[in-house]
Formats: structure tokens, sequence, C-alpha cells
């Protein structure tokens, strides 16, 4: 088989697994230059700009940077996709440094540097957390040798016994935000962005997919910024988790895939403004709904609003929210949301649903009893912050959850 059939079927393959994203940018880009190849073409960046993204022949790529950084993403697309689908043989696709030429690349020569499947590319924020949170954990809990009877009587709890179960294993994904750069007249990064409705590389392309011409203002920077928050209210969360012998991995909202919300138990733990793909199953049987702003929640019976103080000036103590919900996932699979405003709630509802008489209390306030087949609810507390630290909370809401409404007809028909 020649080199350009391989690559035409390759293509196919990486096209139809969703690799790419939801976005059809990448796909264009990659097909075209397997497109090229098969002519035994080698495209120039202005070439790309005009027959893939439209642009004229006064492009020029001197002042735009935008194909180069489109190049560079689907680089790491390709290498994402290896690392979970190995090619044949380990030949795969490559797209050659310093050129826009599309090559079958057979593995290289082994070196001792560890298994490279399981070096992932994480965001700089994101790492930064971890680094937070290993710290953390190093002295506060020894992995999994000495933990207190107290987490392992959460562990045995309604709430998270079948969270805990090892028919799925369970994928912590940490609410990160997804920042992209604003461009200046001459293609340089002049600020960094926060878009409540772009949270991840994907939705940028999306964006850029029905208004082309914010190409020219926006660059994906594949940069990531993880709450300080999260990162500590992983330590109470984890201690449970590590009571049992389960299968867990860790993931940022950005990286998380929709094929994870049937395959895994899900926890997620973040501000409720970095739910991402998460936000709308959350909120699909909720009492409650998100205000005009993401530190805002609205109680939709009494009407009551629920606005997080934390970050108005000149404010010592202020109040702030922490939402927690569980529910079946569509195939039996379990989800557990730890979420908050800003980090105090947060924070909190971490301790809460680690804390065996915070459990309790929810139990006897929703009346939940060994009879109940499938634990869903979800519970509002306000939270005493002062400089992101939680002081005190109270339970302020709590309700149990029609989560058949969740996934519609695919949990009705169980």
């Amino acid at each position: 088989m020649g080199s350009s059939n391989k690559i035409t079927e390759e293509v196919e393959k990486i096209i139809e697994s969703g690799a790419l994203g939801r976005s059809h940018i990448y796909e264009r880009l990659l097909s075209y230059l397997a497109q090229c190849s098969e002519k035994n073409q080698k495209p120039k960046e202005v070439d790309i700009a005009i027959d893939v993204f439209d642009k004229t022949k006064e492009f020029d790529s001197n002042q735009d940077s935008f194909v180069r950084v489109y190049i560079h993403n689907l680089r790491r697309k390709l290498d994402d996709y290896y690392a979970e689908m190995p090619g044949e043989n380990g030949q795969r696709l490559k797209i050659a440094k310093g050129q826009y030429r599309l090559d079958v690349v057979s593995p290289e020569p082994h070196k001792n540097y560890g298994n490279a499947k399981e070096i992932q590319k994480i965001g700089i924020g994101f790492i930064a957390g971890l680094i937070v949170f290993s710290i953390a954990t190093y002295f506060l809990f020894d992995w999994n040798r000495h933990l207190p009877d107290a987490y392992e009587q959460v562990a045995d709890s309604p709430v998270w016994e079948d969270m805990l179960g090892e028919d799925y294993p369970l994928l912590v994904v940490v609410g990160d935000y997804y920042i992209f750069g604003e461009l200046d007249e001459f293609g340089r990064v002049r600020r960094l962005l926060r878009e409540f409705d772009v949270n991840s590389s994907d939705d940028l392309d999306d964006l850029f997919f029905g208004q082309p011409d914010l190409q020219e203002n926006y660059m994906d920077l594949d940069l990531t910024y993880l709450p300080q928050g999260a990162a500590f209210a992983l330590k109470d969360l984890l201690r449970v988790v590590y009571t049992s012998n389960k299968e867990v991995r860790v993931t940022t909202m950005s990286e998380l895939r929709v094929a994870d919300l049937k395959s895994h138990d899900i926890l997620y733990v973040g501000y409720i403004s970095a739910l991402g793909t998460l936000m709308d199953f959350v909120f699909a049987s909720s009492g409650l709904s998100i205000g005009e702003s993401y530190d805002e929640l609205i109680n939709d019976v009494t009407g009551e609003y629920y606005a997080s103080g934390a970050g108005i000036p000149e404010e010592s103590n202020y109040q702030d929210y922490g939402l927690v919900s569980t529910f079946p996932g569509p195939d039996g699979n379990r989800f557990l949301v730890i979420a908050g405003t800003r980090d105090s709630g947060v924070m909190h509802t971490a301790e809460a649903i680690t804390t065996r008489t915070d459990i309790e209390v929810l139990e006897r306030t929703l009346m939940f009893d060994n009879q109940d087949q499938d634990m869903a609810f979800e519970a509002l507390y306000e939270v005493t912050g002062f400089d992101r630290m939680n002081l005190d909370a109270m339970l302020i809401y709590s309700s149990r959850l029609q989560y058949r409404e969740i996934w519609g007809g695919e949990l009705a028909a169980r």
C-alpha cells in the first residue's frame, strides 16, 4: 500500500474518532495536508491561509501567526490521539517540523526516558495547582497506608458508597479556566482573556468558525488556570477516595471528553463557573439556577438570590456559597459534584462531604435511608469566608433530584 493511501486511511480514522474535537477546522486542515501529500505538494503558510482559512493573497505570515498556531495545535491533537490509539507497528502520522507536510513515520528507537504514553501535557496553571496539592497531601496523610477511621466511615456512607464501587474507574475532574490571548495589530499577545462561553480549544475553534474575523484578534495559547481553592479541596476528597482500591485518574474540565461521562464515575471539584460540559447536567433537575453572573445562584421556588461577596473591595468577612450535587450517570455510573462560587465555598463543601457528621445532617434532612436505591440530591451551603478561608458555614438549602430528567429517555428506560 502506498504512503498516500496510508495517510488517507489514517486521516479518516482520526476524524471518525472525534480526537480533533467538535470544530471542523482541524478536520479541514488535516484533510488539506493529506491531499497535498497525495499530490506530493509542500504547501506554504500562505497556501494554507488561503485554501483552508479563506484568506486573501494579501495575507502576510510575518504579521499574522494564526496558521502556525493551528499547526501547533494539530500536532498536539495528533500526539494525544496516538498516545491513546497507537498505530500499527507503531507507525503514525506526523507533521514535519519546520514544514507543513504530512508523513507516515515509524517509532523512534527506544530511549530510557520513561514511558511516553504516561506523560500527558497539562496546562501550566494545572501543574501549579498539582504542585500545591502534592505538597499538602505529603504532609497531611500517608497515601493510603495510615488512613484515619473517620475517612473509612465516610467512604461507607450512602453518599460515597456507590462512587467508590469498582464497577467503573474514577475520573477526578478539576475545574480549570481556559485562557486565550488577545492580539495587538502586530500579532503579539496583548493580554490574557477568560470568557465563560469559551472553555477549551474546541470552543475557541467554534467561535472562529462562526466568526472567522476573530481569528485575527485571538490566539489559542494552550493555557489553563486552576483556582487555589480547588487544589486545597482535593486533599479532603482524595483522603476518602484512597480508602478504596479504585482506579483513579485526574484531568481538567478543559480536557474532559464526552465519552468519559458514560465510562467513568465522575468526581468534580472547582468553581461553579468552571463546570463547563457538566453545567447543563448539574442544573437540569436542580431547584437552583445560575444568576446574571456565575457568582450568583437563584432559588427557583422562593426567588432568593445567593450572591458571593468574595472579591468585593474593603470587605473583610464575606458570604460565599458551596454546592454539592450527586446523581446516577447515564450508564449506571455516578456523579459527585463539589463546587463553589469562589474558593471558600469550594473548600467548605469538600470538608462537609468528607465529614461524617455533616453527611449525617444531609441524610436526616433529606430523609435518606438504606432503602434508597439511587442517591440523588443537591445541597447549598452559605459559607463565611475571610481571605480565601472558610471560617463557618450552614446548610441553607437541600433537595432530592429527579435525576431521570437529567439524561432524558436514556435513564428512564433503565
